[in-house]
């Protein structure tokens, strides 16, 4: 009777031993099962470089009909997981979305049937078009898409009195990214002149006037004014002391570029030079302005501000100012090193607008409501190669094209060009000021009370 006891009670544990071991089996299981239902993530990268940015989910939103993704790649590329993964969350954000990722190695035929003849080349169709690149990355991922799911707008951007150049790649001057941004969204993107004569195409989406430095011939001003009235959309980057006709022609539509120069020395990188600032009160209700995760960086930047006519039917909305104890100067030789100063009675307090916009009904022979919208920026240098890609400079450039061109899914936070250990540090003179009485005056001198206090207390105390 013992041993059949003993053996009993063996048993027993060893069918519970069983139980639980497949009660923790079954647990595991459910657990992995539920994270690959729900699946969460933390990106711990710099940059949040494996998160889909706002922008590619804006993008993706759109997406409503079959997308398809082949992306072709060689076995131990370093690559690999990199793409595999933006894909995956691509199309777990986008259902209508498929991907395959084909070894060219394993699969020349179907290399040689798209194509394709290097590693790292993604093809995405979609509808009877196609898109090809190489390297694939998000913003390059989302401008395919784009293409293949939309038809592409026409921005044109105006030449002939020395503005920026779309054709220019000089690192300072150049305004060769700026195409490659609107390019990046789809967008067309010519150079126009008026000279001789010649009309605003009439597919033009959006006319862009990055920074004429002479001004316009009367003709050219007719032009435009003719245009606007038919209820064009413009984006006007006008910097101080520039191009008085084009002013005029902005100044009927409500908006007036002050002969002036904006200086905020608390907004200003920090042991900079007075004239490039941080535009950080920023409107939260206009759409342009308020998807800005970071303030534009303008340099050289004139006031720009905007008046309303109810009579006209005109809207204004002011999108960007710039700091309470900022100043407009009227002194056109601060430009060629005057020193720097307020002057009471000549100079204006801020804060300053230096960014509107103005809408209203367009005039006679234009299509039934229409509107001319016109966006109004007081400086051209945050759309140059030099500051395009600082702070929050790209996506107000692109979002305010994007508003212009009633290509509002599309405006949003794009995905920063950074390199992890190079990312942008940019510390304004108000924060660097902060920071110095911080570390070099406050944590010091509370060191030095703790210490004064110690010492009294063992000297004098009980």
């Amino acid at each position: 009777m013992a041993g059949a006891a003993v053996i009993s009670r063996n048993f027993r544990k060893w069918l519970q031993l069983g139980v639980a071991t497949v009660g923790v089996t079954s647990l595991l299981g459910t657990l992995v099962a539920l994270s690959y239902i729900h699946n969460v993530r933390w990106d711990l990268s710099p940059g949040n470089r494996f998160t889909l940015s706002d922008h590619a989910r804006q993008v993706l939103g759109r997406v409503h009909q079959p997308v398809k993704v082949l992306a072709f790649i060689r076995t131990e590329d370093p690559r690999n997981l990199y793409i595999k993964d933006l894909l995956w969350q691509v199309a777990r954000e986008c259902p209508s979305l498929t991907y395959d990722v084909v070894d060219v190695n394993r699969h020349p035929a179907l290399a040689a049937q798209y194509g394709v003849s290097s590693y790292g080349a993604a093809v995405v169709e979609s509808g009877g078009k196609r898109s090809d690149f190489s390297n694939p990355s998000e913003s390059l991922l989302m401008s395919a898409i784009l293409r293949v799911i939309q038809e592409s707008k026409h921005v044109y951007v105006l030449t002939g009195h020395g503005e920026c150049a779309i054709t220019d790649s000089d690192r300072h001057n150049g305004c060769s990214l700026l195409r490659e941004a609107l390019t990046m969204d789809s967008y067309k993107v010519d150079a126009l002149t008026l000279l001789a004569g010649a009309e605003i195409p009439a597919d033009a989406g959006v006319l862009l006037v990055p920074g004429p430095r002479s001004d316009f011939l009367e003709g050219e001003t007719a032009v435009l004014a003719r245009w606007l009235e038919r209820g064009g959309k413009m984006l006007a980057l006008v910097d101080p002391f520039r191009a008085p006709r084009l002013v005029s022609l902005l100044g009927a539509y409500g908006i007036e570029v002050g002969a002036n120069v904006v200086l905020d020395l608390d907004n200003r990188l920090s042991g900079g030079e007075a004239f490039s600032v941080a535009i950080g009160d920023l409107n939260s209700q206009h759409l342009v302005s308020s998807t800005l995760e970071s303030p534009p960086l303008f340099s050289l930047a004139a006031v720009v501000a905007a008046r309303a006519d109810d009579s006209k039917g005109r809207r204004v909305t002011t999108l960007l100012k710039t700091g309470p104890r900022s100043w407009a100067s009227y002194d056109p030789r601060i430009l060629e090193g005057a020193d720097i100063g307020f002057v009471a009675g000549r100079d204006v307090n801020g804060p300053l607008p230096v960014g509107v916009e103005s809408v209203q009904p367009a005039g006679a022979g234009a299509e039934p409501g229409a509107e001319t919208r016109i966006l109004a920026f007081g400086d051209s240098d945050f759309a140059t190669n030099r500051f395009l890609d600082y702070l929050g400079n790209k996506d107000l450039l692109v979002n305010s094209v994007n508003w212009l061109a009633r290509e509002d899914q599309l405006i949003s936070n794009r995905p920063q060009q950074q390199v992890p250990g190079k990312n942008q540090f940019f510390i304004s003179q108000s924060d660097g000021e902060s920071v110095f009485w911080s570390a070099v005056v406050v944590q010091p001198g509370l060191f030095l009370l703790v210490a004064v206090g110690l010492f009294a207390w063992r000297r004098f105390g009980p």
